[in-house]
């Protein structure tokens, strides 16, 4: 929860922190003599000045502002004794080129107070060391690493993350100024306290945990202090639940730019800095847990697996498969029965001591999957839950009552690291998925074994800078200090198999857990500051697990209990492009790819080349297009029924914007081109359409090219993406076309538009930009010849001014738009009946019939349940908010009574991923009129119903004209 306090300052109390300009030069305004005597660092974004006791002034090059602090102290409590700066003797200070340090002697304790600046990072930070102590343990009880005043603060917000469980507390805080300045004061941990009493501040935490000056000096986290300008755009205190209807809460939280100051802070102190996106496959969303690989068999089946990841684009596979020639399911020992899939198969051995990390025999069904990976150019990830119950020392099993080893112990992170480090060596994996890694347990602070867990994953990082770290449980709810090491937080903040998460209302499976993924990752980046190279993305969907008992299909084995082949059939052949772009817009540094056509040999044979190139090509865009994604952030607000959303990524004067409309509906999408999507360079912009028809400009009526501050709007089919490239437009010397793909040249005194597409039944206003200089007798759309004025076999053409042309057209074919809709919403409806006449195109089944030859798939009765699959059937679907199973409805049409289904994203009944009511209606005539009647109960919100659609109809393009 967010806090917002005004502050009221006397006028008479002394300034501590006040902002004040400086020249144009984007320094201080320091005296000369003062600065070569105090001390000064600088990066080119701030400068930190010092006095004898610690940071007098911080001077923000970008803002030109100086916050000028009279008091900077300090204070810790060690084995049970407290020591403040105000009362400890004078420090001696050590000036170096990127750091000044303070040292005080504390009784038996020496202390150390270090002040640096990130090479990139726009704050300065303040750590705290304990550089020697007395032999033996000692206690570390708290650490207030800032203790200031600041006058006159005009309010600030505390940043409230905490959790009870995990006994985390505050992120910080937010100190907003007069003139729009700002100051963000936190520490790098999730355990913070942060106070004001009177006119003073302070932050700091309780670590709770023992100390051996043996190990080393001890370092506290970090304190940092960063200056912005606040933007005046504040985001909502709090998201919307998921798919509720809304409204959404506009109590105004954090500015943008608190936002993007918190972030950067993040960036500039990541461990983990990759130079590229990572491309990681989630063998786990597959189930590839049904599969046994100590049969050829299930080698074989695996083996699809890694055939497809490694052409679609991945570079890393997490690998968790049965093996039921090493472990057995019914010997694992965690919460979740998984133990026998971890660490290749081998964890239960490595938890008993049987077999060692760093040089134990490989067995040679793991071999054999090890080398396919490497001949197939991918890395297995193994899978691994850090807090099992290793039996090497009874001293770490401090946990669940002495069955989890406790990261808080010193000699466990010690074997852990090891083990770790040499099981990799060992295998030739490339990383580790962490999972069930819980902080809680009894036996040391929760400090303690947070701390002690980051310890390990530093550790990893320093050791391994290429190491794959995909966080699960519980790594997601820790926030952006503890990510700093990690490749990822967990894509959907749950496990991803369905029943974990509600269901946005849709029939298609990838598109619900896209809408999840973008929510989520919504919040990663405005409400826990993850930077976009932290972000973590999700591609398709998981498979559901549980049949209709609510549990995994198994059985009974002469090898031991196995959990059997279940729903291996289930790509969305129609769901999956909106999935990969929406994972692309919003976390394209961290390319999760999940459920693949790969374990029903069917669906491996049958995705054909043209769609495997497609999806591998957009992974290999957000390589290309790196450093724009670098900069992407979230427009149009979060996700949410009835509503678009988006993101932008530009870089200078140029980059992308990527739209999705969740809602059955057909919506507008408008955005401005300016700061608030980061373009921030007067001029004139082109805006070319990538998708979904690749090539298309879209011109701005009556001037075709665009001007900064212009908004643009767009209309959207419901379940649709659409992704834009705005350009900086030089001066264009030739025609330019505008609302179609294709392209414009003149011939002499004739126009020529070529490969000018539409889609069909639709009408459009061609705009061509011409030299103004330009002079046209005739125009030749395509093969048709069209003179200015009469046109007598073609379209109108307007002369709308000197260098502009608008040409009207419609594009041939029966009008029928992706996610048609029959009726029209109604806001103030409230239930009972819903009349609609339609009409459905013959072109239509002439789609399905052909996407029946394209993926001719053999389904059982089984897969039909499931409304992703079978894609060539016409259903029709009653979509509604906040649905629920059992409200009742009844449907005819043509006054026949028609049965209406109940959906489910997990398949089987599960009250959360109710999605709403469909009909199989394949069997309705083409080109004829008919009569829809729906009764719906009388018991529904206003806006509730979002009316009745058609789905498994894509948008069909045309180039010819009426």
């Amino acid at each position: 929860m967010l806090r917002s306090l005004a502050i009221l300052v006397s006028a008479a109390l002394p300034a501590v922190v006040a902002g004040q300009q400086v020249g144009g030069s984007g320094m201080a305004d320091v005296n000369p003599a003062i600065h070569k005597r105090l001390g000064t660092l600088s990066n080119g974004r701030v400068t930190a000045q010092f006095n004898s006791r610690g940071l007098a002034a911080l001077t923000d090059s970008m803002s030109r502002v100086t916050y000028r602090l009279t008091k900077d102290e300090f204070a810790v409590t060690l084995g049970g004794q407290n020591y403040d700066s105000i009362s400890l003797g004078p420090p001696s200070r050590k000036n170096e080129e990127d750091r000044v340090t303070y040292s005080y002697s504390a009784g038996p304790y020496k202390l150390d107070v270090v002040y640096e600046l990130r090479p990139t990072g726009r704050f300065v930070t303040k750590r705290l060391a304990v550089t020697a102590a007395p032999p033996g343990r000692f206690r570390l009880d708290e650490f207030t690493l800032f203790r200031f005043g600041a006058d006159p603060v005009r309010e600030f917000s505390v940043i409230r993350r905490g959790r009870e469980n995990l006994g985390t507390a505050d992120y910080g805080a937010f100190l907003r100024f007069d003139r729009s300045r700002g100051l963000l004061v936190t520490a790098q941990n999730p355990f913070l306290a942060f106070q004001r009493e009177g006119n003073d501040f302070s932050i700091g935490y309780k670590p709770g945990m023992d100390w051996d000056i043996a190990w080393g000096p001890f370092q506290s986290d970090p304190g940092l202090l960063a200056p912005y300008e606040l933007s005046g755009r504040a985001l909502p205190d709090k998201m919307l639940p998921e798919w509720r209807l809304g409204p959404i809460d506009e109590t105004p939280g954090l500015d943008e730019a608190e936002v993007e100051a918190f972030t950067d802070a993040v960036r500039a102190s990541l461990l983990y800095k990759p130079a590229n996106p990572l491309n990681i496959l989630v063998g786990w969303c597959a189930n590839d847990y049904q599969i046994d690989i100590a049969t050829p068999e299930g080698r074989a089946e695996y083996k699809r697996i890694l055939d497809m990841a490694s052409t679609l684009g991945a570079e890393h596979v997490l690998f968790a498969p049965t093996n039921s020639e090493v472990s057995r399911r019914e010997d694992s020992r965690d919460d979740w029965k998984w133990e026998y899939t971890l660490w290749l198969g081998l964890g239960q051995k490595i938890r008993k001591g049987e077999w060692d990390p760093s040089s134990g025999p490989i067995p040679a069904s793991v071999q054999e999957m090890l080398d396919y990976a490497r001949f197939k150019k991918l890395g297995l990830v193994a899978y691994v839950y850090p807090v099992m119950g290793f039996t090497q020392k009874p001293e770490w099993l401090l946990g669940a009552g002495g069955t989890r080893a406790n990261l808080g112990v010193r000699s466990f992170q010690d074997w852990l690291i090891a083990a770790l480090e040499g099981f990799l060596k060992h295998t030739g994996i490339s990383g580790y998925a962490f999972d069930h890694t819980f902080l809680a347990y009894e036996g040391a602070s929760k400090y303690a074994q947070w701390w002690g867990w980051r310890r390990v994953m530093e550790t990893l990082r320093r050791d391994i800078p290429d190491i794959v770290i995909d966080g699960r449980q519980a790594y997601q709810l820790y926030g952006p200090w503890t990510w700093l090491a990690g490749s990822y937080p967990h894509p959907t903040s749950t496990d991803e198999q369905p029943e974990s998460f509600v269901s946005f209302p849709d029939l298609k499976l990838d598109r619900v857990s896209a809408d999840r993924e973008r929510y989520t990752a919504y919040r990663y980046r405005n409400y826990e500051f993850a930077p976009s190279e932290i972000v973590p993305g999700f591609i398709t969907h998981q498979t559901g697990r549980n049949d209709e008992s609510g549990h995994m299909p198994e059985a009974h084995t002469p090898v031991g209990d196995m959990l059997l082949p279940f729903r291996q059939r289930d790509w969305d052949y129609l769901g999956w492009r909106y999935s990969l772009l929406s994972s692309i817009a919003i976390a394209g540094w961290n390319n999760v790819l999940d459920m693949i056509p790969a374990r029903d040999a069917e669906e491996f044979k049958n995705f054909s080349e043209a769609d495997r190139k497609w999806f591998q090509e957009w992974i290999d865009w957000t390589d290309i297009n790196k450093d724009h994604l670098r900069h992407t952030r979230t427009i149009l607000g979060q996700p949410a029924i009835g509503k678009v959303d988006g993101t932008s990524a530009i870089v200078h004067d140029g980059g992308f914007v990527f739209l999705f409309n969740p809602n059955g509906r057909r919506l507008d999408a408008t955005f401005t081109l300016d700061e608030t999507i980061g373009l921030k360079r007067h001029g004139t912009y082109t805006v070319k359409e990538l998708y979904p028809l690749a090539g298309r400009h879209i011109g701005k009526a009556g001037a075709g090219f665009w001007s900064w501050r212009d908004s643009i709007t767009r209309p959207m089919d419901g379940g649709s993406a659409l992704v834009l490239e705005i350009e900086y437009a030089e001066s264009s010397h030739g025609p330019t076309l505008f609302n179609s793909p294709g392209s414009a040249t003149l011939d002499g005194r004739v126009l020529r538009l070529e490969g000018v597409q539409g889609e069909k039944g639709t009408s459009e206003t061609l705009l061509i930009a011409l030299p103004s200089s330009a002079k046209v007798d005739s125009i030749q759309v395509g093969q048709a010849g069209v003179s200015p004025g009469v046109p007598p076999q073609g379209p109108p053409v307007h002369f709308v001014k000197p260098g502009l042309i608008e040409i009207p057209v419609t594009f041939a074919g029966a009008p029928f738009r992706h996610y048609q809709q029959i009726d029209t919403y109604d806001p103030a409806f409230t239930g009972g009946p819903v009349n609609a006449t339609f009409r459905i195109p013959k072109r239509v089944f002439d789609q399905l019939e052909a996407r029946g030859k394209a993926w001719p798939i053999p389904w059982t009765p089984e897969d039909l349940r499931s409304t992703w699959l079978a894609p060539e059937r016409l259903l029709l679907y009653v979509q509604l908010a906040e649905p629920d199973d059992q409200w009742t409805a009844s449907l005819k049409i043509d006054g026949r009574p028609i049965e209406l289904l109940k959906a489910y994203a997990s398949v089987r009944v599960s009250r959360r991923n109710f999605v709403g009511l469909y009909a199989d209606v394949s069997q309705l005539a083409a080109d004829v009129d008919h009569k829809l009647e729906l009764d719906l109960p009388h018991s529904l919100k206003p806006g509730q119903f979002q009316g009745v659609f058609f789905e498994n109809i894509e948008t069909e393009y045309t180039s010819e004209i009426r």
